[in-house]
């Protein structure tokens, strides 16, 4: 039975648990910034609007959320055509085996979005596309940046980005294979920071030139005002493949759900997405940086703060419960001696027998193979050719005298060609048995 004492602090445990909880659930949550860019994801970086949006801008055709290794799908997929596949993250790198199966997916007229921070891995090389490292925008606080479209078909209008952007844009492309649709513009250069960070970087070589020749380093206008954004740079490509395309955008930023629905910068995705077929589309959900793998309910209940300090502290209150109810009046238990060991002496009335009906060929027999298994699991030697050369690698492993080693073995060997032994032989086998196997 529970006592009083223990039932008041299980009541208390209780209503602090109840109290806990209740507070935390009214709670407002603060907002969450990650960048997540899934389709279920309501946060500001996430990418419910546009998933929710993409039957709208497509024509109401088969929208589709692909939640598995891109190269499963395009194997299931294998003669699809006008179709469209979408990849949207901060990072997207493909292998070479992902790159050669998107390659032969938009050579049958399909056509693939990708957009990212950066080009990279195996399919980037393909294409021929390399970005900046945008190193040299590490020291502003805030990398504002305006971008637009260069079709002339679309309207020319620009759009400003704040939060969570990058200033990223395409260093290397092939200008006879590649085609420009977007670009990054000159807005706020980080209020001066490029232009001093260079400036001072000058001014350091010279000083540490100041005794020596400095090398003539060849930088025209052209290069510092691309530093320094003062001219616009390529963010936005189309790169034909076979009857398709692909389309790889550094502006992943602008797809989420903060700009979907902030001052009309909708637009801007869906004029980048405009150059789609108009066949399905297959929205990449795998490689997400906030992919969420939810396969249990304890899972779920981990991932939400509030039920996991419930379940926390439940857990705290049962421990602590099970420790004062187990304070409870009882017999004293009596001590059950242990079964002891009695394989020694079994094995000593084993050997009796055999010792007393005189069969000692098959103790040497039997002591032959006890031997030569200490040997195999004490230094890991082939037993099965007991020769000259068994003879000398036991020695070196064992560290005994090759004659000694010699010695042991050949006895050995010439009892297992004999069909008969006595005693006398059996103590010798013995005897240079057990000085073998003394440390």
């Amino acid at each position: 039975m529970i006592d009083k004492r223990a039932k008041m602090i299980l009541y208390i445990l209780l209503g602090v648990i109840v109290m806990l909880f209740f507070f935390e659930s009214s709670r407002p949550r603060p907002l969450n910034w990650q960048k997540s860019f899934t389709s279920g994801d309501k946060i500001p970086f996430g990418a419910f609007v546009l998933y929710d949006q993409l039957d709208e801008i497509f024509k109401r055709v088969d929208i589709t959320s692909i939640d598995q290794v891109p190269v499963d799908f395009l194997l299931e997929n294998d003669s699809i055509s006008n179709a469209n596949y979408i990849f949207i993250n901060d990072y997207l790198s493909f292998d070479s085996v992902e790159s050669d199966y998107l390659m032969d997916f938009v050579a049958r007229g399909n056509k693939v979005f990708i957009a990212s921070n950066g080009a990279y891995g195996s399919l980037a090389d393909t294409l021929g596309l390399e970005t900046n490292s945008a190193s040299y925008y590490a020291y502003s606080r805030r990398d504002t940046i305006r971008t637009r479209l260069v079709n002339k078909s679309l309207k020319d209008r620009s759009y400003v980005y704040e939060k969570g952007a990058d200033y990223k844009f395409f260093e290397v492309y092939d200008t006879l294979n590649t085609k420009v649709l977007g670009e990054v513009l000159a807005f706020e250069p980080s209020k001066g920071y490029i232009a001093d960070y260079l400036k001072d970087t000058l001014e350091d070589e010279d000083d540490k030139y100041e005794n020596e020749e400095k090398p003539i380093i060849n930088r025209d206008d052209k290069e510092d005002k691309r530093l320094t954004r003062e001219t616009p740079q390529v963010n936005f490509v189309e790169v034909k493949v076979g009857d398709g395309a692909f389309y790889y955008n550094l502006n992943p930023i602008a797809f989420t759900n903060y700009y979907m629905l902030k001052d009309g910068k909708h637009q801007y995705a869906v004029e980048a997405l405009s150059y789609m077929n108009d066949g399905p589309v297959f929205f990449d959900d795998y490689g997400k940086s906030g992919r969420k793998v939810i396969k249990s309910p304890m899972r779920f209940v981990l991932s939400q703060p509030a039920l996991k300090w419930a379940y926390y502290i439940a857990l705290l209150g049962i421990i602590i419960y099970m420790i004062f109810a187990s304070k409870r009046r009882q017999r004293i238990i009596p001590i059950v001696e242990p079964l002891k060991n009695s394989s020694v002496e079994f094995t000593k009335t084993i050997g009796s027998l055999y010792y007393q009906t005189g069969d000692y060929s098959s103790i040497i027999d039997k002591k032959i193979n006890y031997f030569l298994e200490r040997l195999r699991s004490k230094y890991f030697v082939d037993t099965q050719k007991l020769d000259a050369t068994f003879i000398k690698r036991l020695a070196v492993k064992s560290g005994k005298s090759q004659n000694f080693t010699e010695d042991v073995i050949l006895y050995i060997n010439k009892l297992r060609a004999k069909s008969v032994h006595n005693e006398y032989e059996l103590k010798q086998l013995n005897k240079r048995i057990e000085a073998f196997l003394k440390d």
